[in-house]
């Protein structure tokens, strides 16, 4: 007698049933929309292996590949992770973030989006809630990664400073500016701050620097797309830093977790229960008041170290893996490795292996420290 297939399991890891029996589409992780060389390569031998020798590309930036048979399905994932490349997640949980090339490639950009979509991956991923729940980050005003069509969209802006003494009065960043925000008047130049929304061309397109930006966070929340279309709505002013931005996504995923019903997107949840109490939550977030920011900055005492910034995928998890299996139960390791797959699937896999991914942290040099809590079955 065959073995029955619990296809909703297989669906929390990625694996989506075909309308033809005995085959699956595998999605992919693809965080910020970013894969190396490698991956891709993995990616093309294992579609023409098991699949059918092609793979489809959603409309969030990942990979499917269809036409996997599902007794081979383990097998498949087996080579993937070879070629440092994991799997994506379907249902009610947080998916896969998406990104624009943002600062680093565009130069429109203002924020890092990318080193920010691996941050929010690592500390969202796979997270169980009511219904599925997504992130997007796009670098600049000019929207192209659509932000507001996400459960929380994060947008890169510009706090903007004026320095008049270095202005020569060239007018270009009055021509730049697309919000009619600046005027040229006797010769000096004046911002209309009401109409002005962070996007930093004036920055950008100053000639001699007079204009200072400091990089900072538009967030929209109850964005969606599909049946119900509804654009996210900014709540808050321009969030300046990092920390204060996961302050703030940390409220809008605690508050989804604990007033939503289940299969009710973000937006519906708001809509029923009203937003003042979210707007309340959203303002202690963004001042540093808030009881609930379970993700800010944790104090704990580390066990053990190990570097595996010397190894390449999978040897690079099984050094991690190695290391954390001589401890014990709640104990601590911390793992430095490089920029690139390391850090895309190392901590991944250490959430896969049941244990307690705490912190990621970038070193500023090309590599990352993770710090794991052990959890034993």
């Amino acid at each position: 007698m065959a073995q029955k297939v619990d296809y909703a399991a297989l669906k929390k890891g990625g694996y989506m049933r075909q309308k033809q029996k005995g085959y699956g589409s595998l999605r992919l992780a693809v965080v910020g929309g970013n894969l190396t060389a490698e991956n891709i390569k993995t990616v093309a031998e294992v579609a023409e292996k098991y699949g059918r020798g092609y793979v489809h590309m959603t409309s969030r930036q990942g990979i499917e590949i269809p036409f996997i048979k599902v007794e081979e399905l383990a097998e498949v994932k087996e080579a993937l992770a070879k070629g440092g490349v994991g799997t994506g997640v379907c249902g009610p949980r947080v998916r896969t973030v998406t990104a624009c090339q943002g600062s680093e490639v565009c130069p429109s950009g203002c924020i890092d989006t990318y080193t920010l979509a691996k941050e929010l991956d690592e500390r969202y991923f796979g997270r169980e809630l009511p219904h599925k729940f997504k992130f997007g980050v796009t670098g600049c005003q000019n929207n192209c990664l659509k932000a507001e069509e996400n459960d929380v969209g994060i947008k890169g802006g510009m706090n903007i400073e004026y320095k008049e003494d270095d202005c020569i009065s060239c007018g270009v960043c009055v021509k730049a500016c697309r919000q009619d925000a600046l005027k040229m008047v006797d010769g000096k130049i004046e911002l209309d701050a009401q109409k002005c929304n962070h996007c930093g061309r004036c920055v950008k397109s100053c000639p001699v620097d007079a204009w200072k930006g400091t990089p900072g966070y538009i967030v929209s929340f109850g964005g969606t797309f599909g049946n119900n279309i509804y654009k996210g709505e900014e709540l808050l002013p321009l969030i300046p830093d990092k920390e204060t931005l996961f302050r703030v996504t940390d409220a809008a995923i605690n508050f989804f977790e604990k007033n939503a019903n289940p299969s009710e997107r973000f937006r519906k949840t708001l809509q029923r229960v009203g937003e003042e109490d979210f707007r309340s939550q959203l303002k202690d977030a963004y001042e540093g008041q808030g009881k609930e920011n379970i993700m800010a900055e944790l104090d704990f005492e580390v066990t053990d170290e190990v570097d595996i910034t010397d190894k390449v995928c999978p040897l690079t998890f099984v050094k991690a893996k190695v290391a954390i299996e001589e401890l014990e139960d709640g104990e601590i390791l911390a793992v430095r490795m490089n920029d690139g797959e390391p850090v895309q699937n190392v901590p991944r896999s250490m959430k896969e292996e049941g244990h307690k991914v705490l912190k990621l942290t970038d070193n500023e040099d090309g590599t990352y420290t993770m710090y794991v809590r052990k959890v034993e079955d």
